[in-house]
């Protein structure tokens, strides 16, 4: 696809990141027993329910072994009610709980609770929204420690408010109660000019006592972000913000999604710095850290998808040795030798899923093949023909609704399974049963 191919498809960019709500609901189909010892092929999906195909949203674990005859079967189904629109994104913490970021002002964030049945098979037993302090569009969390303390660190790109037209903030949780802390906000119309802010956060990283967030577009798409804004773990507190921008191919702000602080305990001698993803430049950057003074440098293009014949980057995911990068247009993931950080040299084949190449998880099949799996979709909406009220023509475009299964040393696909086809619902997200699917993601 070349890259004027992908400014019509982009052109439309700015609807990707829509408001959605989620809410509580009761537990409802319990799996069959199932042998524990089949856990690494399967996964655990976030999907949405399409209004004119009557499904609801649920949180699913899914067979992914492409040898197994049940490859692509829901082994449980956990709806979660008359909520309008899903969870958004799953993460584990360091201790196994898992955890939900959604996108409605009334469950912005909410942790699932996956078990263990009488027989040791998983379970997912219910979910809980969690009091955000008023914070809401939940996006990224990981959990690092301040002042000797651990803690879960969520972005909120919405921050206080929706109507707030600079909003955004980064919420402070206490790990084992799930209490808000603080919340870390500083909207650009209240601070003073040249001072940092904080707008729209989406992605995040951290590396000992800095944090990065990533500034990636308004829910409501009145506006869209082009910097990245550094925290001091020690106070918890902006200390700058730095743009993260060149060309503009599609005509709109960079719009910097994820990041990634690449520092020594992901690659030994590297030197430390911030890997990001721009959405609407098409580009990954590198911003260079200075320990010693804990300084950030001049960003440095180190990818440009308008060049390449690729647009969107979306996520950074890697392995003991390999650094994957998603491509929602065409579809694709590209792969980069960890050891050769911060420059992006290829370490083979580029991994050709479908529109929207998204979230991945890493693991073996039955008998031991090293696999891939690439969830493809930026926002599974409806789809016009429906007529569901929930389409946007374009976004439709870069959602496959589908998971493709790869080989992960040749980028061979195996086998494909199409949520809509199969199930009448989009796929929002896809991580690995009980969190061994990567190595590193913040």
């Amino acid at each position: 696809m070349n890259p004027r191919t992908i400014t019509r498809y982009t052109a439309l960019m700015c609807a990707v990141l829509l408001t959605a709500a989620c809410s509580k609901a009761p537990e409802q189909n319990t799996p069959e027993a199932q042998d524990a010892s089949s856990e690494k092929t399967q996964a655990i999906v976030l999907l949405r329910g399409l209004p004119t195909l009557n499904t609801k949203h649920s949180v699913a674990i899914v067979e992914l072994d492409p040898e197994s005859d049940k490859f692509g079967e829901i082994l449980q189904d956990f709806e979660f009610g008359e909520m309008k629109f899903p969870l958004h994104h799953l993460y584990y913490s360091p201790t196994g709980r898992l955890y939900a970021t959604g996108l409605d002002t009334s469950c912005s964030l909410a942790e699932i609770k996956l078990v263990r049945d009488v027989k040791g098979a998983p379970q997912i037993k219910s979910y809980e929204c969690l009091d955000t302090g008023g914070q809401v569009v939940g996006e990224d969390i990981m959990w690092h420690t301040s002042n000797g303390k651990e803690y879960m660190f969520v972005t909120f790109m919405g921050g206080g408010g929706l109507d707030q037209t600079d909003g955004g903030s980064v919420g402070v949780f206490d790990p084992q109660t799930n209490k808000v802390v603080k919340i870390i906000s500083a909207r650009k119309s209240k601070v003073a000019p040249g001072e940092p802010y904080i707008m729209y956060p989406h992605g995040i990283s951290a590396y000992k006592d800095r944090m990065v967030i990533a500034s990636t577009v308004h829910p409501q798409l009145t506006a869209v972000g082009n910097t990245i804004t550094i925290i001091d773990l020690n106070t918890l507190s902006p200390i700058q913000t730095i743009v993260v921008e060149d060309a503009k191919p599609v005509g709109y702000p960079s719009s910097p999604v994820e990041v990634l602080f690449i520092r020594p305990s992901i690659v030994k001698d590297v030197p430390p710095g911030v890997l990001v993803n721009t959405m609407f430049g098409f580009e990954t950057w590198n911003v260079p850290f200075n320990e010693a003074d804990k300084t950030f440098g001049k960003p440095e293009k180190l990818y440009n998808g308008a060049d390449e014949g690729t647009g969107v980057p979306l996520e950074f995911y890697g392995t003991e040795t390999e650094l994957f990068i998603s491509h929602a247009i065409p579809g694709v993931v590209k792969r980069y030798h960890l050891n050769k950080l911060p420059k992006l040299v290829s370490s083979g084949p580029d991994i050709k899923a479908e529109l929207g190449a998204h979230h991945m998880i890493f693991y073996p099949s039955s008998t031991g093949q090293k696999l891939i799996a690439v969830q493809n979709n930026l926002l599974n909406l409806g789809q016009k023909d429906d007529n569901d009220p929930t389409d946007i023509d374009f976004i439709a475009k870069l959602n496959d609704h589908s998971v493709t299964v790869h080989d992960l040393a040749t980028g061979e696909r195996l086998k494909t399974i199409n949520f809509k086809e199969k199930y009448n619902k989009g796929i929002e997200n896809i991580e690995a049963l009980f969190g061994a699917g990567y190595v590193h993601h913040h």
